[in-house]
């Protein structure tokens, strides 16, 4: 069974390789024994190539309901059972395909990893191409961690039945010990990286301000303000001031634009290649059949095939978040499209819910199918990240004037005169308040709200104080211990119960 099991391995990392977009005219054998690849250079860009192609399968609609689609922001009012926590090991809901995917691109990286170190590659070009691998490794065990919390973690390249067997035995290692590897890691290899926004690197692969961002994210985890302040201090040294990138290259349908730092890349087009996603199917007001009209208006742009789902419902403690002329209001969530009004905000005399807005539509979405790309780290999450370092350390100049870069292109970009920024210091903790609620404002969507609540330790009290007063679902199934998800039970089984899940117990 392990040897079968082994052989599909082999076959997953053939099939990664002979899928990459770029990849070399070789002799199939030549792909079913890694000893005969990474002969040159060429053949290490492909394998990593390889090690981007999990991401499409972990970043999409589920990954996003589980952490923006429930959260005190937001909550799907439908029959999903994910997100009214119907929760277990044995119905691990988006967990399971996620444990899945994850643990491949870490296979992919570690072979990647091994693969180029003993390649005949000239020495100084090795450090960049294995800080790319590593970096991709670290973020496929960050969402692990963020995701499951403590799981097993492994940097062997499984090229042998023994070594596979050795990591089909391993427990969960605490997610503390991971993060603080990943962070040596990274810093040991971001310096190979090049230093400049990921929107200048060809193709957009990976850049060091993506390394830096990940530092900064593993060691706030851990509490570890001063490792996670140095890091975002190089970001900050690439891209510069905010207001140098307009507010609409939030638009997810905006691709690679100059502010991000990562984004998933998914690819639509009529007669093409298909790499797409369903997320805005969540996030797009309902059409009229047969029309181009969205709950009472006429999007022209939208056409007249998409087929939205349910969608995502904002929370009353969300909308209350906005000043009425910030304009990522309407950005965000949608009252009013060209002036028009829908139909839902309109309705109960004017106090209806909101959509979700523009900056989640896919522009010519095909039944439930989009080609947006998913934005994972952009700039505006590193300012922000850098606020809550800097108040943590107690260096209010730094965060006040990193929070305000925020509130200032808010307040720039706005029809209204209006002045978001904060004008005075408000104190330690209310300045955290205020930085949490920042980020609602800016980031909702962006695969970060749910565990920023858990790292935060306020994950279920937040819940209980918001979307459970609204969703009856929620109030009678949310528990703690949903914080994080089940390991899914086949895994389980397949350690001899190593792997455990006792807080569903």
């Amino acid at each position: 069974m392990k040897k079968n099991y082994y052989y599909l391995i082999l076959l997953a990392f053939t099939f990664a390789f002979s899928s990459c977009k770029k990849m070399l005219e070789e002799d199939a054998q030549n792909f079913v024994s890694p000893d005969q690849f990474y002969k040159n250079e060429a053949q290490c860009v492909a394998a990593l190539n390889g090690c981007h192609n999990p991401l499409t399968s972990i970043f999409n609609q589920g990954l996003l309901l589980s952490i923006e689609g429930v959260s005190d922001l937001a909550y799907l009012g439908n029959l999903n059972n994910e997100t009214r926590f119907e929760l277990s090991p044995s119905n691990p809901g988006m967990g399971k395909g996620l444990w899945t995917s994850a643990y491949q691109g870490v296979m992919f990286c570690n072979a990647a990893i091994e693969g180029i170190k003993r390649s005949p590659v000239a020495e100084d070009r090795k450090p960049a191409l294995i800080a790319e691998a590593v970096t991709l490794r670290a973020l496929y065990y960050y969402v692990l961690t963020c995701t499951f919390g403590d799981v097993p973690f492994y940097t062997d390249d499984v090229a042998n039945l023994s070594t596979l067997e050795k990591v089909n035995a391993l427990g969960r290692m605490s997610a503390k010990d991971t993060r603080n590897f990943l962070i040596k890691d990274l810093q040991t290899y971001v310096t190979a990286l090049p230093k400049t926004r990921t929107s200048e690197v060809p193709n957009n692969r990976i850049s060091s301000s993506m390394a830096y961002m990940l530092i900064a994210k593993l060691a706030m985890w851990e509490k570890d303000y001063t490792t996670a302040l140095a890091a975002l201090t190089e970001i900050k040294a690439i891209y510069g001031q905010l207001a140098q990138y307009p507010l609409t290259d939030t638009y997810f349908r905006n691709k690679n634009t100059a502010e991000s730092i990562f984004e998933v890349q998914y690819t639509w087009s009529v007669s093409g290649l298909k790499k797409t996603s369903q997320v805005a199917c969540y996030f797009t007001p309902p059409r009229t059949a047969n029309t181009n009209s969205y709950n009472g208006i006429v999007i022209a742009e939208l056409g007249d095939k998409a087929n939205p789902f349910t969608s995502i419902t904002p929370s009353a403690y969300f909308m209350s978040l906005y000043d009425v002329w910030d304009p990522r209001r309407n950005m965000i969530l949608a009252y009013t499209y060209n002036g028009q009004n829908f139909t839902r905000p309109m309705s109960n005399n004017g106090t209806g819910k909101p959509w979700m807005g523009v900056k989640f539509w896919c522009p010519g979405m095909d039944n439930i199918a989009d080609g947006n790309n998913q934005k994972v780290f952009r700039y505006a999450d590193a300012l922000l990240m850098m606020a809550e370092c800097a108040n943590e350390l107690d260096n209010v100049s730094l965060a006040m004037s990193s929070i305000n870069e925020i509130k200032r292109r808010a307040s720039v970009s706005s029809s209204a005169s209006i002045n978001l920024e904060l004008l005075a210091y408000p104190g330690k903790a209310e300045f955290l308040e205020e930085l949490k609620a920042e980020r609602a404002r800016e980031l909702m969507g962006e695969y970060g709200r749910k565990w920023d609540l858990v790292r935060w330790g306020t994950w279920y009290q937040s819940i209980l104080s918001t979307v459970a007063n609204e969703f009856v679902d929620i109030k009678d199934n949310v528990r703690p211990y949903h914080e994080y998800y089940p390991i899914p039970d086949n895994e389980i089984l397949r350690s001899d119960g190593k792997l455990h899940n006792n807080a569903y117990k």
